[in-house]
């Protein structure tokens, strides 16, 4: 066993934004942590000084790679899989995504077989779907966004069935957008974007999306992994609260320390300018920089519940994104200067 304990957790994607976090909590706990990685581990400072932690090289889509990754592992969190943003609109992507994502879970499962005792798997709500103005929670039917949502919720399945074989107890949590200082999505593009002038003042349309602190998220990993009411159940994970891109346009121009602007884009005007780019996108063959997608994005909804997990398991968010987003603009303005 690793550095005298009983038992190991195995976290794959641990050198990830989530994962990176996930694991010093875990060694934090007095957890010893394996972590799978292909990266080079000069690249995962914040994590490969940690003791506790060591590090096992394979690769999930490479079965033969992983023999004695699961040897003394007690609880698995999976995290690793092809991003939603990674290699998007390559003619194989569809492909890659079902062999990474699905083929590699199953990997794991088979080198797991009859050695763990629990599996916690970080999933999203792209499985659901958007679902435009309604708010969603786990009693909806899923509808997959796209390849990444279709390979996620298949990936959710054999998690499951194999927690009922195996009678391991496992749990799947659907994460909605996750932020923190150093994440590379949505809400830092718009940072960048609004403090280089290059995002409009949209009006307040009333959308609704929702959110989740990176801090949070490990929260409530943490909880699906210790608490015997998770086993076999689907959680939803959010902030709790509701967020409107305006909203979210006026709190990063106050984080900047930039004036909120008096004039705002009409909405007829968005969506002239996003047919427009659907129809040059069309005649390029390619997508176009601001298309109707883009639009939906920025003006439309992904609101979800979170309640269940809240109930069940006792999830208390305590980060949310108008707090958040002071430090997400230092660390911005940090990585300009270096």
């Amino acid at each position: 066993m690793e550095s005298g304990k009983a038992s190991i957790a195995l976290v794959t994607g641990g050198t990830g934004f989530i994962g990176q976090r996930l694991v010093l909590a875990l060694c934090r706990s007095g957890a010893a942590v394996r972590v799978l990685t292909r990266r080079r581990l000069d690249s995962v400072e914040r994590i490969r000084s940690e003791g506790g932690v060591s590090f096992f090289s394979g690769d999930l889509s490479d079965h033969s790679s992983l023999r004695g990754l699961c040897e003394g592992v007690e609880n698995v969190f999976h995290l690793a899989g092809l991003a939603h943003t990674e290699g998007r609109g390559r003619e194989d992507y569809a492909e890659e995504q079902w062999r990474t994502t699905v083929g590699g879970t199953e990997n794991l499962l088979a080198e797991a077989e009859g050695k763990i005792r629990n599996v916690v798997y970080l999933s999203s709500v792209k499985v659901m779907g958007a679902g435009g103005d309604r708010e969603i929670d786990e009693t909806f039917a899923p509808h997959p966004e796209g390849s990444y949502g279709t390979a996620r919720l298949a990936a959710e399945s054999r998690i499951l069935e194999f927690g009922k074989r195996q009678g391991v107890q496992t749990s799947v949590l659907r994460l909605s957008m996750v932020y923190g200082s150093d994440c590379k999505g949505n809400v830092p593009r718009m940072i960048e974007a609004v403090d280089r002038n290059r995002f409009p003042p949209l009006p307040e349309t009333g959308n609704r999306r929702s959110m989740v602190h990176v801090d949070d998220v490990v929260q409530a990993a943490l909880l699906a992994a210790r608490n015997p009411h998770a086993a076999g159940q689907v959680y939803i994970v959010t902030d709790g609260r509701i967020y409107s891109t305006r909203q979210i346009y006026v709190w990063i121009c106050r984080a900047l320390g930039k004036a909120v602007p008096k004039w705002t884009v009409p909405v007829w005007l968005l969506r002239a300018a996003a047919s427009a780019g659907d129809l040059i996108g069309a005649v390029r063959g390619r997508r176009f920089v601001f298309n109707s997608d883009v639009l939906d994005k920025l003006a439309g909804s992904a609101w979800y519940s979170s309640r269940k997990i809240t109930e069940e398991l006792g999830f208390h968010p305590t980060r949310d994104l108008e707090d958040s987003l002071a430090e997400m603009v230092r660390y911005y303005r940090q990585c300009r200067r270096s």
